[in-house]
């Protein structure tokens, strides 16, 4: 991640460490689908936006939550996993936008 002041996506409040974990988690992500021969454009994009501390939308969103709920997290990291769960806006099923 670029060296700035902000934690994270605009709008998902994390601390500086729950940053870096998401950031791994989603890094790992792109590998994981790059080496499925995948396109890692989407999971690129979110990354970009995690690192330039712009806003993620709801499939960002979705990005997010796949590549914590594969992420291989290190014992030191898992309570900042679950943080970042905690964090992202929540999902809504009835076709509206999250108002959190």
């Amino acid at each position: 991640m670029s060296p700035t002041t902000c934690h994270g996506p605009d709008g998902v409040d994390l601390s500086r460490e729950e940053a870096w974990v998401l950031h791994a988690a989603v890094l790992e992500h792109v590998e994981r689908v790059v080496a499925a021969d995948g396109s890692p454009d989407r999971s690129l994009t979110v990354l970009d936006r995690i690192e330039s501390c712009a806003p993620l939308d709801a499939a960002d969103r979705d990005v997010v939550r796949e590549a914590l709920s594969t992420y291989d997290a290190p014992d030191r990291d898992r309570a900042s996993v679950e943080a970042i769960r905690a964090a992202l806006p929540a999902r809504r099923t009835d076709g509206c936008a999250s108002r959190r």
